[in-house]
């Protein structure tokens, strides 16, 4: 499933939520994001195929692409 995990698996540092930095995840809450490989947000869309589209026309290079959870969105922490 696109989207479930971030596509790069490393561990990231402490001071991320989901693999964003803590500081962007207000302001990209329910998007989709491309960060490169320092946690930046390079790109971001409310949709997964206009976000893929504006990386590839901008030729840009992300290192994760993933959604930021919404405010009311469920989290699922593991499985019992």
């Amino acid at each position: 499933m696109i989207g479930s995990k971030p596509v790069s698996c490393r561990r990231r540092s402490a001071g991320t939520v989901h693999g964003v930095k803590a500081e962007l995840v207000e302001r990209f809450r329910g998007r989709w994001v491309a960060l490169d490989d320092t946690g930046n947000v390079v790109a971001d869309s409310e949709e997964l195929g206009a976000l893929l589209e504006r990386l590839e026309r901008a030729g840009l290079r992300a290192d994760t692409v993933q959604r930021v959870p919404g405010a009311d969105d469920p989290l699922f922490v593991g499985l019992s």
